[in-house]
């Protein structure tokens, strides 16, 4: 509940709406690539081909959790800490650079999450798109009105026939300035106002839900890059903490 109320602090409206958006189109590609990856390798595993199918499934996924990483961190402002950390190993070959991947749980909690991604992708895109479409057209619906009213009139002098219906009911254009129907549409500007400020505040906690998702499972891992790279890279977030503990 703290981190829900401290939300609006850190978290900008833009970038949730900007996150929760791509997140359909991103959940479905890492959907795809993983089910499909995995489906095949585990498929032709006995034949031997399964294998370097299932590596650069593998490879593909920690590569998608870097990407998913990099806007959490961009986007959301939730800093997801990780570690590249090397181990020397002479002559490694294709299987025991395999097992190194296969050894490491972050390997498999980047997968959970990529095949969790898809659901949480498609809530969280109808929601966003929805509550932010709709508080926005009540807001604005005098300005809707009008331009609709612009645009009847026009196909009327065309002479096609024209008739908008806003609300069933209570606001509709039949062709011509209603002053009733149009002091009508003032009612949705402060339900819109106030619809936009719930709006805000969901936007926010489903943006703060993902981002902890992904902080709790695309959170410090390990992976053992190639013999030649020599170098110890820890992220920025990391060096933070360690100095802190320093002082």
């Amino acid at each position: 509940m703290e981190k829900f109320v401290n939300a609006p602090a850190r978290l900008s409206v833009m970038g949730s709406f900007v996150f929760l958006i791509l997140s359909f189109p991103l959940g479905l590609l890492y959907f795809i690539v993983t089910v499909t990856g995995l489906s095949v390798g585990l498929g032709t595993i006995v034949i031997w081909v399964g294998l370097p199918i299932l590596f650069i499934t593998l490879l593909c996924v920690r590569g998608m959790a870097e990407i998913e990483r990099r806007m959490v961190s961009s986007l959301l402002h939730v800093p997801v800490s990780y570690q590249w950390r090397h181990q020397r190993e002479t002559g490694r070959g294709f299987l025991r650079r395999f097992g190194g991947i296969l050894r490491d749980p972050y390997t498999w909690t980047s997968t959970i999450y990529m095949l969790l991604k898809m659901p949480l992708g498609v809530a969280s895109f109808s929601l966003a798109l929805t509550l932010s479409i709709v508080s926005v057209s009540l807001t604005l619906l005098p300005l809707v009105y009008l331009v609709n009213l612009f645009v009847d009139s026009i196909l009327l002098a065309n002479g096609i026939s024209a008739h908008s219906i806003l609300i069933p009911y209570f606001i509709e254009i039949h062709g011509s300035f209603d002053l009733l129907m149009f002091a009508r549409t003032f009612i949705g500007v402060p339900l819109g106002i106030v619809l936009w400020i719930i709006t805000r505040y969901v936007l926010k906690g489903l943006a703060l839900f993902s981002g902890e998702l992904a902080k709790a499972l695309l959170g410090p891992g390990e992976y053992i890059p190639q013999p030649h790279q020599d170098r110890q890279y820890v992220a920025p977030v990391m060096m933070q903490e360690q100095r802190a503990n320093v002082d």
